[in-house]
């Protein structure tokens, strides 16, 4: 399978993205545990949920196929529990 530049640069964005989420979700995560605010946290799951949908509808329309998105989202969920275990539990 011979990857170019451009595909290169797509696959390169998605990485940093999910990356950009994880960090996202950790940044969440810790102010929760600082400060209790119910409705804080409600609206940021929300955000949080709508965002990354929008992302991941841009990487279908971009011809990221549905498998390659899955485990991008396998990889940021399962990165971003273990990250959230071990900082904060």
């Amino acid at each position: 399978m011979v990857i170019n530049n451009e595909s290169r640069s797509l696959y390169l964005n998605m990485i940093f993205g999910t990356i950009g989420m994880i960090l996202v979700g950790l940044g969440m995560i810790r102010y929760f545990t600082l400060i209790y605010d119910i409705q804080g946290y409600g609206l940021s799951i929300i955000g949080y949920s709508l965002t990354n949908g929008y992302i991941f509808y841009l990487e279908k329309k971009a011809g990221i196929s549905n498998k390659i998105i899955w485990v991008q989202s396998a990889v940021g969920i399962t990165a971003l529990a273990v990250t959230t275990y071990i900082f904060y539990m």
